[in-house]
C-alpha cells in the first residue's frame, strides 16, 4: 500500500469526518461535528488519517480511558471511527491502519483495545473477540406491569442539565466500578457527549433529553435520561419514551426509575436500547413476555498485552492454568503462560510448561471480562484443552455479573 498515514490535525477535521460519513453511508453535517466531537475531547495525536492526493480514504482514532475488568480497571484504548472509503476498498488500508495503531498501543503500554464493531466479521481477524452482548429492549406501555420490585421510600424528580451534569458522574463512577465492560468519562466527555447544550444526536421527531432522577434522604441514588416522541395521529395517544441513559446503584432506586418510565402519560411504547443481557427488568415483570429483547454484540475486546491484561483482572476461583495463546497480528503476545489467580490477585508469566487450554488471541478478548464460557467455545471448536482445564477454566474467568457497556463510543 502506498497511501501516506499520518495522525489528523485540527485543519484536518472535516476532510476526515467527510471521509467517514462517505464509508458509513450518512451526510456530513459539520455543526454536528462541531458540537458532538468537540476539540475539548478529540485526541488528535491518537488519530490515525489515510490519504490519497489530497482526498481522505482511510480514518481511525482512539478514545484514551480505563475500562472495568472483573475485580479492577485497566487503561485502554476505544478504538472509534474506523472507516475506508466504498472507492478503496480491498487496498490493504484497514489492514495499515489497525497495523498502526495497535503497534501504538502497544508501545504506550495501554494492555486493552476495545471498539464496538459496525460489522461482526471484520476485527477477529485483528485479535479482537466479542466480549459483551447488550439487548434493545422494547415494550408496549399499556401491557407493562411491575409486579417484582424491590420498596422504595424515595422520591422521583426532574432536574435540569446543569443539576444533572454536576450531580450524575459520580453515581455512573459507582456503578461502573462494579461492571466490566463499562469505560471511565472524564469531564469533557460528559459536557460533549452525553449533556452536549447543542443536544446533536437527538432523532428526527424526538424531544431533546429529559433529566429525572431519583432520591433517598436526599441523597441521589439513580437517574434516567430519556427522549420522547409525540403521536402522530388522533386517537388513542400512543408516543415513543426512548431511554438515553438509566443508571441506578440500589435496587430501589433501578426499581423506583422503571416504575416512573411506565408511568408517564400519553405513551404507547418504551424502547431502551443496549441495556445488560441480564436485566433485572426482565424478571420484574408481571408478563416478561410483554418486553421484547433484540439481543446483539456490544464490546469487543483486544488484549494488546496478555500477561499485563491476565494478571490485571481477579478470578473467582482459585486457579494456576497453563494458557497457549495464537496471535499472528501481535506477535509479542504468542506463546504460553502461567496464569495464577484468584479473588485477591492474580499474576501471570512466560512460560515453558506444557499448555492445559490453547486458543487465539480473539478467543481470550471474548471470555476476558467473563461474558463467555471457555467451555461454549470449546463446543464451538474454538478452544482446545482438556475437560478438566476447560472445567477450571470457566471456573476462574466466570464473574458475578455479565459484562456490560451502555454507551457506543
Amino acid at each position: 500500500m502506498d497511501y501516506p498515514i499520518r495522525p489528523m490535525t485540527k485543519d484536518d477535521l472535516h476532510p476526515f469526518f467527510k471521509a467517514q460519513a462517505s464509508s458509513f453511508g450518512y451526510d456530513f453535517r459539520a455543526e454536528r461535528f462541531e458540537n458532538d466531537m468537540g476539540p475539548d475531547i478529540r485526541e488528535y495525536e491518537r488519530s490515525t488519517s489515510v490519504w490519497d492526493g489530497d482526498q481522505v480514504v482511510g480514518t481511525a482514532g482512539i478514545w484514551s480511558f480505563e475500562t472495568t475488568v472483573p475485580g479492577g480497571v485497566l487503561p485502554t484504548a476505544g478504538v472509534t471511527w474506523v472507516s475506508v472509503r466504498p472507492t478503496h476498498r480491498r487496498k490493504g488500508i484497514l489492514t495499515a491502519m489497525m497495523r498502526t495503531q495497535m503497534d501504538a498501543v502497544h508501545e504506550r503500554g495501554e494492555p486493552l483495545a476495545t471498539l464496538w464493531a459496525s460489522e461482526s466479521v471484520i476485527y477477529g481477524r485483528f485479535g479482537y473477540g466479542n466480549a459483551a452482548e447488550g439487548a434493545n429492549l422494547s415494550i408496549n406501555r399499556h401491557r407493562a406491569e411491575i409486579r417484582h420490585a424491590a420498596p422504595n421510600r424515595g422520591r422521583t424528580r426532574f432536574v435540569e442539565r446543569e443539576t444533572a451534569l454536576r450531580d450524575w458522574p459520580a453515581i455512573y463512577d459507582r456503578v461502573r466500578l462494579t461492571q466490566p465492560g463499562m469505560h471511565t468519562r472524564h469531564t469533557n466527555w460528559w459536557e460533549v457527549r452525553n449533556f452536549n447544550a447543542v443536544d446533536t444526536r437527538a432523532p428526527e421527531g424526538f424531544t431533546k433529553n429529559f433529566y429525572a432522577q431519583y432520591e433517598e434522604d436526599g441523597e441521589l441514588r439513580g437517574y434516567v435520561m430519556y427522549r420522547t416522541k409525540a403521536s402522530e395521529g388522533l386517537g388513542i395517544p400512543d408516543g415513543l419514551i426512548r431511554i438515553t441513559e438509566l443508571m441506578a446503584e440500589t435496587d430501589a432506586a433501578y426499581g423506583a426509575l422503571w416504575e416512573y418510565i411506565f408511568g408517564v402519560d400519553l405513551i404507547g411504547t418504551i424502547e431502551a436500547p443496549f441495556r445488560r443481557v441480564d436485566e433485572p427488568l426482565t424478571w420484574m415483570l408481571a408478563d416478561p413476555r410483554q418486553l421484547h429483547r433484540q439481543v446483539a454484540d456490544t464490546l469487543w475486546v483486544r488484549l494488546v498485552d496478555v500477561p499485563a491484561a491476565l494478571a490485571g483482572r481477579r478470578y473467582i476461583s482459585e486457579g494456576s492454568l497453563v494458557i497457549e495463546v495464537a496471535d499472528q497480528f501481535c506477535p509479542w503476545n504468542a506463546g504460553s503462560y502461567l496464569l495464577e489467580g484468584g479473588p485477591g490477585g492474580a499474576t501471570c508469566s512466560p512460560t515453558t510448561r506444557t499448555p492445559q487450554v490453547t486458543l487465539n488471541a480473539n478467543d481470550l478478548g471474548a471470555v476476558f471480562l467473563g461474558g463467555v464460557r471457555l467451555s461454549t467455545l470449546a463446543h464451538a471448536n474454538r478452544v482446545e484443552g482438556s475437560a478438566d482445564a476447560i472445567r477450571l477454566a470457566d471456573r476462574m474467568f466466570q464473574w458475578d455479573c455479565l459484562p456490560w457497556e451502555c454507551e457506543v463510543f
